[in-house]
């Protein structure tokens, strides 16, 4: 038996294959970045929270496919793969970043172009076996153009810069009563400033017919394409497929802005986890 689990900082996502080798969905956990939780933490989750759901002894898990943001280095791999062992002792362990498993599930065995856009982003080239080329990602206070923190400075800036029409001005200041002060509590006080400025990205959705917000939204996804995308030598050859919820909710506008580009759009998917149970059903690694 096997489990498959998708791991990013606020939740994991975990499948399990029965004996007829079909992967069930489990419940999901906390998340288990290794820059937030160190191993004895993620030890007692597990066995808190996951163990309990398996319906089966530790000793039937074979392997255990895990791939999380945070899993970028040595260290960092080895944080969870201690966790991991302890929970699963007569498993193999395999310990992925999260590019590889957005890589493997947009595109299964075939080379291509993989974009990551949710509350940030990042991207690489992966050849059809193994991510061999990233442009760094930069993060929240310094790059993620294309996700939603970024979409939601935009309109952040816009709005205190006076930059906004009037008529969204309204509309912004009567949806958030938003200040400097509160603003500031935010993003400099208080935890994971990116997803509370990622949060804003729901305004440009629910007003993404007017043409300001347009040009924001397209703004975002020219910054990605033209920091990340364009960088890779194949960006132009191949399809370039996304993974994430920004790609989703704003599809149109991504599409004409990758058509504007010259660049083609691949798979587009939401999460990477039906992807990467096709490709563990079908390969062995």
């Amino acid at each position: 038996m096997q489990l498959i689990a998708d791991s990013g900082s606020t939740k994991t996502a975990w499948c399990l294959s029965g004996e007829d080798g079909n992967f069930k969905r489990l419940e999901d956990t906390i998340g288990l970045n290794p820059h937030y939780i160190d191993s004895e933490g993620m030890i007692k989750d597990i066995n808190a929270s996951l163990l309990p759901m398996l319906n089966c002894p530790v000793s039937a898990i074979s392997r255990v496919h895990f791939y999380g943001a945070g899993c970028s280095t040595p260290p960092d791999v080895a944080v969870v793969e201690r966790a991991l062992t302890a929970c699963f002792p007569n498993a193999q362990i395999s310990v992925e970043h999260d590019l590889l498993a957005a890589a493997r599930a947009l595109c299964q065995r075939e080379a291509g172009v993989v974009g990551i856009l949710g509350t940030g982003s990042n991207s690489c080239y992966y050849d059809g076996n193994a991510v061999v080329d990233n442009v760094s990602a930069l993060g929240f206070v310094l790059g993620d153009e294309g996700g939603g923190a970024n979409l939601g400075r935009l309109l952040i800036r816009s709005y205190f810069y006076r930059d906004m029409p009037e008529d969204l001005r309204q509309n912004f200041n009567d949806t958030y009563q938003l200040t400097k002060e509160k603003l500031f509590q935010n993003v400099y006080h208080r935890p994971l400033p990116n997803r509370y400025v990622a949060g804003f990205a729901k305004f440009a959705s629910e007003n993404r017919a007017h043409p300001f917000i347009n040009q924001l939204i397209t703004q975002n996804f020219e910054g990605f394409i033209n920091n990340q995308l364009l960088k890779y030598d194949k960006s132009l050859d191949l399809p370039i497929h996304f993974i994430g919820s920004i790609g989703i909710v704003f599809e149109q506008e991504l599409r004409n802005t990758l058509e504007k580009a010259g660049v083609r759009l691949g798979n587009l998917k939401k999460n990477p986890l039906s992807g990467l149970i096709d490709f563990h059903m079908t390969n062995e690694v």
